[in-house]
């Protein structure tokens, strides 16, 4: 459950909506969004949360938002848009009731639709079978996952279906693991929960990260103009040497010209005149020098503007650095907690370790004592085979004259029965019923009549078709015609005045008042024929229910029987009502005590109504255990009981609870 308030609550694969109140048990959600392909969920969903959004598709990253197939199973909450594969091994009993095309979404679209506002927790819950990583991998590929405060997965511990894949997407998109429920060891619930503080910190190194590339950008282009300025001053530098190598060589030149006028006395004139030409040359000189002078220093003045904005860019840099170096120190520290932690976790394993070896120390004194009675073992073995092979003779001789007394009482009951069927069928037009070995015993079908006829029952469960099945209703319709009463059985006339006896549902809207579950599609079929021959089918609700693993005893299977049963408790909720329940079945073979878990199935729906539960076969041990592993249970649920063995050669037990 989610410590802080949720604003929005989005449920992928919400089922039947068993979690929902577990996950609002603080506080409701201001927006809950239940999202389930199953129709009959769907509706379920609808009617029992009505102030959820419930959409019925499915979200899936393969199908583009078009319809796509969904395989229902008879275990309705494995169902699935992909094919099973290790679902086949972990439930060998379930199969595909039925595909058919469900609506899709694609995560994103999903998100688009949400629209979840901004700054407030939002819990995510994905179940969807086969899709639960992929949803989550599309989420983080754009960006969408970061909108949720905590991510609840349910994962298989092993591949159940085709498509499956690991979530080391959530690690990389600082989520943490912070629990993991493990109540179930087929399927885990793992819950994420976002790291803010992660996140935020990994931003902001991006953020320091550009600036500093962008600080280093600008010094580089500062660097490059500075080479320029330098490139140029040193041209400048270059062409003021020229110009003094000129004037040098001028200085030269007239210093010949001045040798030479004391010489040339006629040519004064003419030199003057050049000694002023070579004079103004010399002016312009300086002048150009002068100029040349002022640009370099123009320049060194730009270079120092250009060296004091390094300085500030680097004064900036080392201040990132130095945050930088903070949240390093930061890390280091937390490094150094998970090391301790991690050092005392290694501690109590070696506490673990050193126990562990006192337990096997013990158990190895515990052998050596075992191997000392051992021998004392061995002789009485020695005499118990002994007293097996006289008590193996003397059994074969009773089974002998057993075998002979059954095959003549056999006959008798066949030759018996059948003078019986033809007077019956002479007198009343009617076929009777046949007993055998693999049926109900005539002494317990005389109770059942008993029961039926002296108490007024809201309804009769059977596990178990065949023979029973017939008999209770024609009970049921025999005692209706010996009654007066308008009450909730009413008869009526069909097929052009011609009488046919049947009972009409109760005012409580109850769907049939026997509902016989059967898992032998054989049986199953027979007895449906039986019943539509008797004109028994206004009585009876015969459902086909195939073996599956029980939910509550995952050791056993039992009738798939979990919907009709809950659909029946919905119907008589608002008021106590008296029950009758005939537990004729499965057979032992599918596993040892095959019947254990039907007392379980009725009291997680009728446990506040009167139950009359009877049990055949009570002279088997399967039935035996079966019948002290429900004492168990009656006395852990403190609820009040009374029991009656009926005897004969087949003997029954009739539990009567809140009676």
């Amino acid at each position: 459950m989610p410590s802080a308030s949720v604003h929005t609550l989005v449920h992928i694969g919400a089922g039947n909506g068993c979690q929902l109140s577990k996950l609002t048990s603080n506080a409701a959600p201001v927006r809950t969004v239940l999202i389930e392909p199953l129709p009959s969920h769907a509706d379920g969903l609808r009617r029992n949360h009505p102030n959820t959004e419930v959409w019925e598709l499915a979200i899936s990253c393969q199908h583009n938002n078009q319809p796509a197939t969904l395989f229902e199973f008879n275990m309705s909450e494995a169902s699935s848009l992909q094919q099973p594969s290790g679902l086949l091994q972990l439930y060998p009993g379930i199969k595909t009731v039925r595909q058919h095309q469900v609506q899709t979404k694609t995560p994103a679209s999903m998100m688009a639709e949400l629209n979840l506002p901004e700054h407030e927790f939002h819990l995510l819950i994905v179940e969807a079978n086969g899709e639960e990583t992929a949803i989550v991998r599309e989420l983080v590929q754009q960006g969408l996952l970061q909108q949720f405060k905590q991510v609840q997965l349910a994962l298989p511990t092993s591949v159940l279906y085709s498509r499956e894949s690991n979530v080391e997407q959530l690690q990389a998109s600082h989520f943490e693991l912070v629990q993991e429920i493990t109540e179930d060891p087929d399927i885990h619930m793992q819950c994420w929960q976002f790291n803010e503080f992660s996140y935020q910190l990994e931003q902001q190194h991006k953020a320091l990260s550009a600036q500093i590339q962008a600080q280093e950008k600008e010094i580089t282009q500062l660097t490059a103009q500075l080479q320029q300025e330098q490139t140029k001053h040193i041209a400048s530098s270059r062409h003021a040497d020229a110009l003094k190598s000129q004037l040098a060589e001028l200085k030269t030149q007239h210093a010949e010209s001045s040798q030479q006028l004391s010489g040339l006395q006629q040519s004064l004139n003419e030199a003057k005149a050049l000694q002023l030409q070579k004079q103004k040359e010399i002016a312009a000189l300086k002048a150009s020098v002068e100029n040349s002078q002022q640009a370099q220093q123009s320049a060194q003045n730009k270079l120092t503007a250009l060296e004091q904005a390094l300085a500030e860019k680097q004064a900036l840099l080392a201040s990132s650095e130095e945050k930088l170096t903070k949240y390093k120190s930061y890390f280091q520290s937390r490094k150094k907690q998970h090391e301790a932690a991690e050092q005392k976790i290694s501690d109590l394993t070696q506490q673990l370790s050193h126990a562990n070896a006192q337990i096997n120390q013990l158990q190895e004194q515990l052998q050596k004592q075992q191997q000392a009675g051992s021998k004392l073992s061995e002789l009485e073995q020695k005499m118990e085979q002994l007293f097996a092979s006289q008590a193996e003779q003397l059994r074969q001789n009773t089974n002998a004259l057993g075998q002979h007394v059954t095959k003549m009482h056999a006959s008798s009951n066949r030759q018996w029965q059948v003078a019986l069927a033809v007077q019956h069928s002479l007198s009343f037009g009617e076929q009777p019923l046949q007993f055998s070995d693999t049926s109900i015993s005539p002494e317990l079908a005389q109770h059942l009549i008993t029961l039926v006829q002296n108490n007024n029952y809201d309804l009769i469960i059977e596990f178990g078709s065949g023979h029973s099945t017939s008999l209770l209703a024609r009970t049921l319709l025999g005692k209706h015609q010996r009654s007066q009463s308008s009450g909730r059985l009413a008869l009526q006339e069909h097929n052009a005045g011609t009488p046919q006896t049947h009972l009409a549902p109760s005012e409580h809207d109850l769907p049939k008042r026997i509902i016989s579950f059967e898992h032998n599609k054989t049986y199953y079929q027979q007895t449906f024929q039986s019943i539509k021959q008797q004109g028994l089918g206004e009585v009876v609700e015969l459902v086909h229910a195939p073996l599956v693993n029980c939910t509550f005893s995952p050791e056993h299977l039992f009738y798939d029987c979990e919907a009709n049963l809950k659909q029946l408790a919905d119907l008589l909720q608002n008021e106590e009502k008296h029950i009758l329940v005939l537990v004729d079945g499965p057979s032992a073979e599918p596993t040892e005590h095959s019947r254990t878990p039907a007392l379980p199935a009725l009291l997680n729906h009728f446990a506040r109504h009167r139950l009359d539960v009877v049990l055949d076969d009570h002279h088997r041990d399967s039935e035996q255990h079966s019948a002290e592993q429900w004492r168990s249970q009656l006395a852990e649920r403190s609820l009040s009981f009374k029991e009656h063995t009926w005897a004969g050669d087949k003997s029954a037990l009739l539990l009567s609870i809140n009676s």
